[in-house]
């Protein structure tokens, strides 16, 4: 006689953890990808909805009022947006060569308004162009 070999068999306690575990990978995969904010254009940025990174070049100064920031950037394109930031001014904001601004567009104040700033100066350890000539 031959003998039959048991079949290997889920239990009840195994198809739970399966179950648990591909829920949370799924809930890890799907929260992962709204927290990641991309770079987009200033016309992307006006379209999205949604949290965006814009790189500009500032194009002014800018204002503060009432301990908000307001200035204006264009981006690699040359689209111009104008931008909020509800914080002070960034203490390097005035030897910014570049900006890459983080938040939101709101279409009801026309404005881009920026949780974060992130503010590029020139290196101390490049050439100073203008001492050189």
């Amino acid at each position: 006689m031959s003998e039959v070999k048991p079949r290997f068999r889920l239990k009840p306690l195994h198809i739970v953890g399966i179950a648990l575990l591909m829920l949370a990978g799924w809930l890890g995969f799907t929260s992962m990808g709204d927290s990641l904010t991309p770079y987009v254009n200033v016309t992307e940025a006006k379209a999205s909805g949604r949290n965006v990174q814009v790189m500009g070049y500032p194009q002014n100064q800018g204002t503060v009022e009432s301990g908000s920031f307001r200035f204006t950037m264009r981006d690699e394109m040359g689209q111009p947006i104008e931008v909020l930031y509800r914080q002070p001014k960034p203490g390097n904001f005035d030897q910014a060569i570049s900006v890459v601004a983080i938040g939101a567009f709101d279409e009801s104040q026309g404005i881009f308004v920026a949780d974060d700033l992130l503010v590029k100066c020139p290196s101390k350890y490049q050439e100073d162009t203008q001492a050189a000539k």
